[in-house]
């Protein structure tokens, strides 16, 4: 699954993220309450792992906006406060499920894991889009019945492109994708990437799938004729 963890103390996060991937998962870190909001409506992640105490918006205010604009993305609330008011508050709010710090690893593992299989159903593994099938459970593609073989980036690049189908998905959020927040990567990186994905998918003679917007990023799309949204 795509975690996103959203924690302002960096050390603990770190832990998480190095325990999540050791886990399987593909972890991306967010230390501040408007940053990791920004990121939840970008529509990329299974689970959230939210801490309550965040500098700018703090963690219950993240959960209410977040429900109120009806995305069921699966939230794990992680804080320090064990009292409880504000467990039932954070469940109250939306919360799919509430861990107090200290706690052990081996339990918080297996709370991103239930919550996360509460969040999806068997049909949700695969997106198909015309003659594409993306498994996203075997990381797996296939054209046509056949199986396109694709490298670690290039599957978590095309998924997050056909999750957000007929929207601009920006650099910044490949990268997050591809190489984790806030990693350092060259425009020249991205666009071998892209330029891998197109020769594997594309119909020669035909427009490519992964449309250019220039100076923001691409778009997913099987339209000549429709405007992607930017949202």
């Amino acid at each position: 699954m795509n975690v996103l963890v959203i924690e302002d103390d960096k050390r603990i996060a770190v832990v998480l993220q190095q325990s999540l991937a050791e886990d399987g998962h593909n972890v991306f870190l967010s230390h501040r309450g408007d940053e990791g909001m920004d990121l939840i409506t970008s529509d990329q992640f299974d689970v959230v792992v939210l801490d309550i105490m965040l500098p700018a918006i703090d963690g219950f205010t993240i959960l209410s906006k977040v429900r109120a604009k009806r995305l069921q993305i699966p939230i794990l609330m992680l804080t320090a406060r064990g009292d409880m008011p504000n467990m039932v508050r954070g469940l109250d709010l939306g919360a799919d499920d509430y861990l107090t710090k200290p706690f052990q690893l081996d339990n918080f593992l297996a709370r991103v894991r239930a919550i996360g299989r509460r969040g999806h159903n068997a049909s949700d593994n695969n997106i198909t889009v015309g003659s594409l099938i993306l498994n996203q459970a075997q990381q797996i593609l296939r054209r046509d019945g056949e199986e396109v073989a694709l490298t670690r980036k290039e599957f978590l690049i095309l998924d997050l492109l056909m999750r957000r189908m007929n929207k601009v998905v920006t650099r910044d959020q490949m990268i997050s994708a591809g190489w984790g927040f806030d990693a350092d990567v060259s425009d020249n990186s991205i666009d071998f990437y892209i330029s891998s994905l197109r020769s594997k998918i594309d119909t020669k003679g035909q427009p490519s799938l992964i449309r250019t917007m220039r100076s923001i990023g691409y778009c997913f799309s099987t339209s000549s004729v429709s405007q992607p949204s930017i949202a």
